[in-house]
């Protein structure tokens, strides 16, 4: 039996979604028969506005480690959604890959590609930097071949990689259970039950202004702060296992993950906890586009009900350094709120920019 057989007798099923070179691995799935038990979607978002809305944002770009695991994301979250009367989800896997291969166009960087799986309790990712003197043929042939061989070890299958002088890296985090809950809809991987201090952020990556605000938080309320990241985001798909290993790696912090990416949600889940946040957060959380169907009055209720406050630090906004006594926010709300002045911190300095180097 082929390759592509032996992957349709097999219970996993797939949500594929492949841009820029190897979309051959779809038809070379779908030229046998059983691939309806193997595919449940393929989809190969080419443009760049299609790859935007496929992934709900804009990427920094296209072919990077970051796309690829948010195409795979994605597709599995799609997995799950197309298939939801199932009982087994272990089985559902998205993959994700992106390539930059040769074009008549000039261009800049090495040819090469990302892929990704994402199933229930792991992330895999796998980078292949393209040897020199390929066609533009022969490339998508060799990243479909690759494609199709980490499909068929995700699917127990035995097979081997494809000759080629390219050396692949790999690399893959398996998910502690409380990890694997959050992606099935748990709030928090907090197991606290008294008010805390809570910093929200997605400290990618951390930086010494995010130390700073610790420090003076801790100061200001007598607390042990603990820095929270979701694993949602009102304007981004998941973070997989990978990239939450990644950040609790470089926290030296007490770390919550958690799946609340809206203040209502964080005051569900920490009942009388003060939340560290920047001016720029504040407006956000007055903004009404944030509670769906509810009215921003009704919001700061909710949130009031719960017992939380919120200690403001100064941000840059519109390149004006604002304090809390700056901003146009519902009495309600500011009634929630204490402010850091800048004369006791003034970091200019964001995570963007760290990331930058500046």
């Amino acid at each position: 039996m082929s390759t592509v057989t032996d992957i349709h007798q097999s219970p996993q099923q797939f949500v594929l979604a492949i841009t820029g070179g190897g979309s051959a691995a779809i038809s070379d799935l779908l030229s046998e028969p059983g691939a309806s038990a193997t595919v449940l979607e393929a989809i190969v978002p080419y443009h760049s506005g299609a790859l935007s809305r496929f992934l709900g944002r804009q990427p920094d770009s296209a072919v990077s480690s970051e796309t690829a695991r948010s195409l795979a994301m994605v597709a599995w979250l799609r997995a799950k959604s197309l298939d939801d009367t199932s009982d087994d989800q272990q089985n559902k896997i998205g993959l994700g890959a992106t390539s930059s291969l040769s074009t008549d166009r000039t261009r800049r960087g090495e040819n090469q590609c990302f892929i990704a799986l994402q199933s229930a309790n792991e992330t895999t990712e796998i980078r292949l930097r393209l040897v020199k003197g390929r066609s533009r043929e022969d490339e998508e042939r060799l990243i479909a071949d690759v494609i199709l061989h980490f499909i068929a070890r995700a699917s127990g299958v035995d097979t081997a990689l494809p000759v080629m002088d390219e050396v692949i890296s790999e690399q893959s985090h398996q998910a502690v259970s409380s990890w694997v809950k959050l992606h099935q809809g748990n709030q928090s991987t907090y197991e606290g039950h008294h008010p805390i201090a809570v910093f929200p952020g997605a400290f990618n990556p951390l930086h010494q202004g995010h130390r700073d605000m610790v420090a003076v938080a801790e100061a200001a309320l007598s607390k042990t702060v603990h820095l929270e990241i979701s694993i949602r985001n009102v304007d981004k798909s998941p973070i997989d296992f990978l990239t939450m290993s990644d950040r609790a790696e470089q926290i030296d912090y007490p770390l919550i993950f958690s799946n609340a990416p809206t203040f209502i949600e964080k005051a569900e889940a920490y009942p009388g906890a003060t939340f560290i946040v920047g001016a720029d957060t504040m407006l956000r959380i007055a903004d009404s586009k944030y509670y769906d169907d509810l009215d921003i009055d009704t919001a700061i209720k909710k949130m009031a009900a719960r017992g939380i406050s919120f200690l403001v630090f100064g941000r840059v906004i519109d390149n004006q350094f604002s304090e809390l006594t700056d901003l146009v926010l519902p009495e309600s709300l500011m009634a929630l709120c204490a402010g850091v002045k800048a004369t006791e911190f003034r970091r200019d300095i964001s995570s963007s920019d760290a990331r930058r180097g500046l």
